[in-house]
């Protein structure tokens, strides 16, 4: 089964309350919460109180998606999210930054922009709970998907199964009912959505659109 996380990126942030509750009522599995500094990548999206706010209101895990400069100063204050991701290519130390996430009780999951390596995270595969293969550069949502990203993401998906590890492939950027179908034949494990879904008038119909594409695909 595909999970399907919704990025709050594309969301109402006028009616969030009413946003989060459709969503959820619409059957996705978790919410993704894009935190950006305009540093790391040139977009400034929300701040750590309305994140916080977000995991207040949602009754499923919430995801914080640090897409900044050294993301190590702020882990302590997203203590209570259920999963952090990280980005490979912000951190010096890596198992030090994953041993702080663990320390608060969240699960650590690694981000790879599109140019990066695989390589870059070969030795820390087994310590985190995912890894996030983005298919657009980070930044800013309703981009298209990279193509040349499905190679990536089955690179991955084999080097996972050879060394035995549990880790599970999450991918992000420009995921809608044609590309997603891509990710998951792919080997992708989660499909993180934004504009797909809070784009969409019918939010309940978007996710379940999204939902049969990917499971279409697990099925071909």
């Amino acid at each position: 089964m595909v999970k399907i996380g919704a990025s709050i990126l594309s969301a109402d942030f006028g009616n969030l309350n009413e946003e989060i509750k459709k969503a959820e009522e619409a059957g996705v599995d978790f919410f993704h919460v894009d935190i950006m500094d305009g540093h790391f990548v040139p977009n400034i999206s929300i701040g750590i109180g309305i994140a916080k706010d977000i995991k207040k209101i949602a009754k499923l895990p919430v995801d914080a998606h640090l897409m900044v400069e050294n993301p190590d100063q702020f882990i302590d204050e997203f203590k209570g999210m259920d999963y952090i991701t990280f980005h490979i290519e912000a951190v010096k130390f890596p198992f030090r930054t994953i041993k702080k996430i663990r320390e608060i009780g969240a699960e650590p999951i690694v981000a790879l922009n599109p140019a990066t390596s695989l390589s870059s995270v070969g030795y820390i595969l087994g310590e985190v709970h995912a890894v996030l293969i983005m298919t657009v550069e980070p930044g800013f949502s309703g981009q298209k998907f990279i193509p040349i990203m499905t190679k990536k993401i089955e690179k991955l998906k084999d080097i996972i199964a050879n060394n035995g590890y549990d880790t599970k492939i999450f991918v992000d950027g420009g995921i809608n009912v044609e590309t997603a179908p891509l990710a998951v034949k792919a080997g992708a494990d989660v499909l993180i959505a934004a504009s797909a879904i809070f784009g969409k008038e019918d939010i309940k119909k978007a996710v379940k659109d999204l939902r049969e594409s990917a499971l279409k695909a697990l099925n071909e």
